[in-house]
């Protein structure tokens, strides 16, 4: 960890991004039949076969974002959604259902079904993870003067997508402070903490990670062999974050 500089220094809220997802998926886990059709929930939904689990796992082959949204990559995909219910009509599989799609469509729908359930998604998630987790900045709607933001020249600072007030929110719109961040990573990594806590997160041979990608931030929750690294970046190429964890954890294995 370097002392904060730039943007680090004013602000004291960071994206979360896709992390998010950590906490949205492991509250489901813990309060939903993850065998249970979302359909139960929702019967307006059209594909009646997705369960919880798919959602959670990302096999109900519902696509990353629905058809046309984001098309535009200078543009904020989130931004006409503020306010608005997700669109039923629009969650049809892309692929089949049992695949492996990384889905904010299907997060955003998860959300959804914790309304339903709880009657708030993140009212939900601060009591089964937050809470326990003893995470006390954490927020969908941060304060505008207390936002890390990445800057262009001049000091301009890159509008964040606008998650608040989304249904998209349940796919990546935390924010908190670092330190909070690694109260996250403690909490999902203890040594005696049960596979639910990552239930959302990515596994490959030694790795257990879980990242995020935002329009000028990257985050990243990353254990190899004992060792953690949690990572921000902002105004950096796609994947920094998790490139900077990995070169820190290799440097200290190698110690």
């Amino acid at each position: 960890m370097r002392d904060a500089h730039g943007p680090y220094s004013t602000g004291s809220l960071v994206e979360w991004g896709s992390i998010t997802k950590g906490l949205v998926g492991t509250t489901a886990h813990l309060t939903l039949d993850a065998d249970r059709l979302v359909a139960d929930f929702l019967p307006q939904l059209p594909d009646k076969r997705i369960t919880i689990a798919d959602l959670v796992h990302h096999t109900s082959g519902l696509p990353r974002l629905p058809s046309g949204m984001g098309d535009n990559p200078l543009g904020d995909p989130y931004r006409a959604t503020v306010g608005q219910p997700l669109d039923h009509a629009a969650m049809v599989p892309a692929t089949p259902r049992g695949a492996y799609v990384y889905s904010n469509l299907g997060y955003a729908l998860l959300g959804e079904v914790l309304d339903h359930v709880h009657g708030d998604w993140f009212g939900a998630v601060r009591q089964h993870v937050l809470e326990p987790a003893d995470i006390r900045t954490a927020t969908t709607d941060p304060d505008p003067d207390q936002r890390v933001l990445a800057r262009l020249v001049f000091r301009k600072t890159i509008t964040p997508w606008a998650l608040t007030g989304s249904p998209y929110a349940a796919a990546g719109g935390v924010w908190s402070t670092f330190e909070d961040l690694c109260r996250y990573a403690e909490w999902a990594l203890a040594d005696d903490a049960p596979a639910a806590r990552r239930v959302s997160w990515q596994r490959e041979g030694a790795t257990t990670w879980i990242n995020g990608e935002v329009r000028a931030a990257g985050a990243v929750i990353a254990e190899a062999d004992g060792v953690t690294a949690v990572v921000h970046a902002l105004a950096k190429p796609p994947h920094a974050a998790d490139k900077i964890a990995t070169a820190l954890i290799k440097q200290e294995l190698t110690r």
